[in-house]
């Protein structure tokens, strides 16, 4: 039996329950797990050979399947523990001077902005912030908005390619072009878009793409990739990159074997349903979800319905009368449905993630379970 796009086999998770928080932590396929755990099996009956011989060149195929991922080279990948390791190692090998500034936006995750927030401690760097409202729904005006922001000492634009806020997925494209014409570094935070669809760093023209290993890829919790250009990774000034671009030897300390080996057979689960197929069908279940809930009195939802501004996150708000916190924490308890509260910026919400285990039986098991809790 199938359900979603994958077979029910290999859905680990408990009966009952509906996972709707891909988003922040996914929902491990089984033959992932049981990769990983052979994996560590192997490690164990062996581990130095593991460590420092053969699970080298494991390191290495994952490497190479994570650049098919991405659309880039094997030597443009760097495997980290997550998305905000990655945007660290960037942060603190940028040689910024004080008075030079960043440019990103006010919807960032806390993990992508910390280390700019670092670099403005440290160095006297300045943060700029492009807003981004709850309900934009024009690509070209946030766009312009970020040109124009742009200014003489703008050494660095750093964004997330889907918004964790309210699931917006921003032109990355265009952003960049218009960075690059000004001489700026460009970074994107990835963490919502490797494994709910297909990523082409060359195509988006970013010079770092950090990525996570545990959301919508599936992989093992702790993993994580980073794609760094040639001429990013030549101006980079930090100790995890001593050794080059190809940092998984002993000078840079034990690497989570098991767990990269697990992240490729990750990377190989994806890409064997098919991130056009993966994508297609999250896209239906939150116009799904997007249609049932615009249907509830009480719901408004800042996004639009489709479009290449949307993504497999669905954000929607409530009135100020309801404590989302108090929603969320029923809606797991009564009813074991998983979603997360979103607040930054002015913005409180609920968000729903959608991926490749979710059916439209989903839908109405959160669409009962919410309907029932703003009736009580």
């Amino acid at each position: 039996m199938t359900v979603g796009l994958i077979p029910s086999d290999d859905i680990m998770l408990a009966p009952g329950i509906v996972h709707l928080q891909t988003g922040g932590v996914g929902a491990t396929p089984r033959p992932v797990f049981d990769a990983t755990v052979a994996a560590m099996v192997q490690v164990e009956a062996n581990p130095v050979r593991e460590t420092y011989g053969a699970g080298l060149g494991e390191l290495e195929k994952v490497r190479a399947k994570a650049s098919g991922l991405l659309g880039c080279i094997t030597d443009d990948i760097i495997l980290t523990t997550s998305t905000t390791q990655g945007m660290f190692l960037i942060a603190q090998g940028l040689k910024l001077s004080h008075g030079d500034r960043i440019l990103t936006t006010d919807h960032e995750h806390p993990g992508g902005r910390l280390c700019w927030d670092w670099v403005a401690r440290r160095f006297g760097v300045q943060v700029d912030v492009v807003p981004i409202a709850p309900d934009e729904s024009d690509p070209v005006a946030v766009v312009e908005r970020f040109a124009d922001a742009i200014g003489p000492r703008t050494r660095v634009v750093s964004f997330s390619h889907i918004l964790f806020t309210t699931g917006v997925r921003l032109p990355a494209a265009e952003l960049c072009r218009r960075a690059r014409e000004h001489g700026c570094w460009t970074i994107v935070d990835g963490a919502q878009g490797p494994g709910a669809m297909p990523v082409d760093v060359k195509a988006i023209g970013c010079h770092a793409y950090a990525a996570s290993g545990h959301k919508w890829l599936l992989g093992p919790k702790g993993t994580g990739l980073l794609y760094l250009s040639e001429d990013l990774a030549g101006a980079l000034d930090a100790l995890p990159l001593s050794a080059g671009r190809r940092p998984n030897s002993d000078s840079t300390g034990i690497a989570n074997i098991a767990g990269m080996i697990g992240l490729g057979a990750a990377i190989d689960y994806v890409q064997a349903v098919g991130l056009e197929c993966i994508e297609a069908h999250n896209r239906k279940l939150r116009a799904e979800l997007y249609d049932a809930l615009s249907g509830l009195n009480q719901v408004s939802i800042p996004s639009p319905r489709d479009g290449t501004f949307t993504s497999a996150n669905l954000a929607f708000c409530l009135p100020d009368s309801v404590d989302v916190h108090a929603l969320r924490r029923n809606l797991l308890m009564r009813h074991k449905v998983y979603i997360r509260v979103v607040e930054l910026s002015g913005f409180l919400g609920l968000r729903a993630s959608l991926h490749l285990y979710n059916s439209s039986n989903d839908v109405e098991a959160l669409m009962r379970a919410l309907s029932a809790e703003l009736a009580a």
